[in-house]
């Protein structure tokens, strides 16, 4: 998913093609240094083994003696380097160019100015040709022999997996909110069931941006003839998705789970707690024992830790560049004799929507789980929450509500506004069944995934489970601390699952999101109960009346792992912004997110708009907007729908390409219909028209 932030940057005179950037005096821990002079050589081709050529940009630092080598980052990524990504490829590449890294910046397959085909995401062929292109690198006469991968999001997930090939030359990665798990932790499924708001910024504007042409002047005469075949062949990325509505072998290419053994090169594992993809980093720092690994966990969201909500923010580049300098120059810096693993601790914070802070300490620990990690219940009882159990069977009864959760955040990693987090659930919470614990003498810390273990009985065959765990401060606001989401029907697999049989009581485990949390002293405990998490996930499709049972032979509780330790210490962080080149300018428009409901049809529709305008150094201008819309019904559970109309246009050297990709998914009781529209004009006149129309059978989703 892309989520970079645009900002606004002062216009430069020149253009950095092969260019030298001035040296400027840069504070290091120590000493200040002088840093490389750097030059930037465009659409270098680097062949694959089927004779495509793929388009990358290579910052070089400018030796400083003769025949002096450099270790290379690499990032390989679907978002275009030469227009889209220009400005941020620059800032951070240029950063590491000017402190001894060459850096290379790779469109993959069928992206960007590189020729092929993008036949899907995270492709066996696209993870082979990062390793191809990691030893291409190594047997470069001005490399050093030593290779590095970094990437956010899906250049995380790229390095993950190349990684796991084990090139020969590749000594470390850092891998910023990237998945282990495309099933379990991607933006497609939440618990077996189908994401919508999740598909915001990436699903559909996927299909728009892969329509994008490559660059006039690499591809030279035959530049319309390679765009032309880029139209007609790649396939519709979520359709593979839409028909993989389970686990299985489909999502185990371009995921590490279950081969965590194979990654034996340096981990560095970035999450933030307020993004998708935390559960991963935290599983990695566990599982991939062979290799030399570190975890760094803040309260960030999917945006870069300088400058992510909610703060405390930090210069992830310099912690970057520290980890990148032990394992490719060899610079012994200290940097693997500090704590494996610092995460922020989170406290109560007042609940809105783009908080700038969240309320905690950083914690340092050596390993995960913690040492001291003990696992306290909490049983359920009547609208009680308590270490006592219940003698007494009793159940309580929720409805199947399909546009229940919009107090909570617009989607499960919030991104860039309009994605923002939850506010106070409590008008969530006036119709769902609520336990809530008696007020804390003491602080009571926990670090881990809580997990809820429950018995529910359902009257339709399929239904799901959202479960929140809530911070209720003595004024009563309810701030979430972490949500947990099951379809009930993959209660046991998510490859095989199973219907309910109605009004059955089903023992089911509820996993929630890791986090690192202090419940302070006066403030109260609470887990809530309900079957919709609207606009993240699609309603299951069948009115249903729910019930949760607890007490006597029912043990339904909450499980926390609970911590008990001081803190090692502390990296000394640099938590200045990081010094990096300014370039172009960047203008975004007014974000919405609104929640509107229509008496008459009984909708709830989620509305929301971003967009931009980046104008590079060369006046390429690069316009990129995103309109989404979501509408369930109140009594219908059946029928939703998820709208999303995305423009791209692309002002470059005379030429005018607008693009418009419109996608729409309906769901009725049985099926999903995906509707693809893309429009493609040059010059203002129609270059290309392609529609996908596919109706795909719902499997107890």
């Amino acid at each position: 998913m892309n989520a970079d932030k645009r900002r606004s940057l002062n216009q430069r005179n020149q253009r950095l093609s092969a260019s030298i950037i001035f040296p400027i005096f840069v504070a290091t821990k120590d000493l200040f240094m002088i840093p490389y002079q750097t030059k930037v050589l465009y659409n270098v081709r680097i062949k694959m083994r089927d004779g495509i050529e793929l388009s990358a940009n290579l910052f070089m630092p400018i030796p400083k003696t003769d025949g002096e080598q450099f270790p290379v980052i690499l990032e390989m990524i679907p978002y275009r380097k030469d227009d889209w990504r220009y400005v941020t490829d620059h800032q951070r590449m240029l950063y590491f160019a000017e402190r001894g890294f060459a850096c290379c910046r790779l469109d993959i397959r069928g992206t960007g100015s590189s020729q092929g085909i993008a036949r899907d995401e995270y492709t066996a062929e696209e993870t082979l040709d990062g390793y191809e292109t990691v030893e291409w690198l190594a047997a470069q006469d001005w490399c050093n022999g030593s290779v590095g991968m970094w990437g956010m999001s899906y250049g995380g997930f790229t390095s993950i997996q190349v990684a796991k090939m084990q090139p020969p030359h590749l000594k470390a990665i850092i891998a910023v909110y990237a998945t282990d798990d495309r099933y379990i932790e991607d933006s497609h499924y939440m618990g077996g069931c189908k994401t919508a708001s999740e598909w915001a910024q990436y699903a559909v504007s996927q299909v728009g941006s892969n329509a994008m042409p490559p660059k006039a002047e690499y591809a030279g005469d035959g530049w319309a003839a390679q765009w032309k075949e880029r139209l007609e062949n790649t396939p519709l990325w979520l359709s593979h998705w839409l028909r993989n509505q389970t686990d299985g072998a489909y999502w185990r290419v371009g995921s590490l789970n279950p081969g965590y053994e194979k990654i034996t090169c340096a981990l560095y594992s970035i999450g933030g707690w307020m993004d998708s993809y935390v559960n991963a980093a935290v599983r990695m720092h566990e599982k991939c024992v062979n290799a030399p690994r570190k975890c760094l966990i803040g309260n960030w969201n999917h945006q870069m830790p300088d400058y992510a909500y909610p703060g405390p923010n930090l210069d992830y580049l310099h912690e970057m560049t520290r980890f990148f300098e032990y394992w490719l120059k060899g610079i012994d810096n200290g940097v693997m004799n500090e704590p494996a693993f610092t995460f922020m601790r989170r406290e109560y914070t007042v609940p809105e929507a783009f908080p700038s802070m969240m309320n905690g300490e950083w914690m340092s620990v050596n390993s995960y789980p913690l040492e001291s990690t003990r696992f306290k219940e909490f049983y359920l009882g009547d609208k009680t929450l308590s270490a006592q159990k219940a003698d007494a069977s009793d159940s309580d009864h929720y409805l199947h509500r399909p546009t229940h959760g919009t107090a909570s955040s617009y989607c499960w990693g919030a991104g860039a506004q309009p994605n923002g987090l939850f506010r106070d659930l409590r008008p969530d919470e006036s119709v769902i069944p609520v336990y809530t614990s008696d007020v804390l003498t003491e602080p009571l810390d926990f670090m881990g995934m809580p997990e809820a273990i429950l018995h529910l009985s359902s009257s339709a065959p399929v239904s799901y489970a959202v479960v929140r765990l809530t911070d209720v401060a003595p004024d009563g606001t309810s701030a979430q601390v972490t949500a947990g989401i099951l379809n009930l029907t993959h209660r046991n697999s998510h490859e095989a699952p199973e219907a309910l049989t109605p009004n059955e009581v089903y023992e089911v485990k509820i996993k929630m999101r890791a986090t690192a949390y202090r419940f302070l002293p006066g403030h109260r405990i609470r887990l809530t109960i309900s079957s919709t998490y609207w606009p993240l996930i699609f309603p299951s499709p069948y009115k249903a009346d729910n019930y949760l049972h607890r007490g006597g032979k029912y043990n339904s509780r909450l499980v926390l792992p609970v911590v008990n330790q001081e803190s090692l210490s502390i990296p000394n962080f640099k938590t200045t912004p990081p010094e990096m080149i300014q370039m172009g300018e960047s203008i975004s428009d007014v974000p919405e997110w609104k929640i509107e409901e229509d008496v008459i049809p009984g909708s709830l529709t989620v509305k929301s708009y971003g967009g931009d305008r980046s104008t590079l150094p060369d006046g390429t201008v690069i316009t990129t907007s995103e309109r989404i819309h979501m509408t369930a019904y109140h009594q219908d559970p059946a029928h939703a729908q998820f709208y999303n109309d995305i423009n791209y246009h692309l002002i470059e050297h005379g030429q005018d390409i607008h693009i418009q990709s419109t996608g729409s998914i309906r769901t009725t009781e049985t099926d999903f219909h995906l509707d693809i529209q893309l429009v493609v004009k040059l010059n203002g006149n129609l270059f290309f028209q392609k529609s996908w129309l596919e109706s795909i059978k719902r499997n107890l989703v």
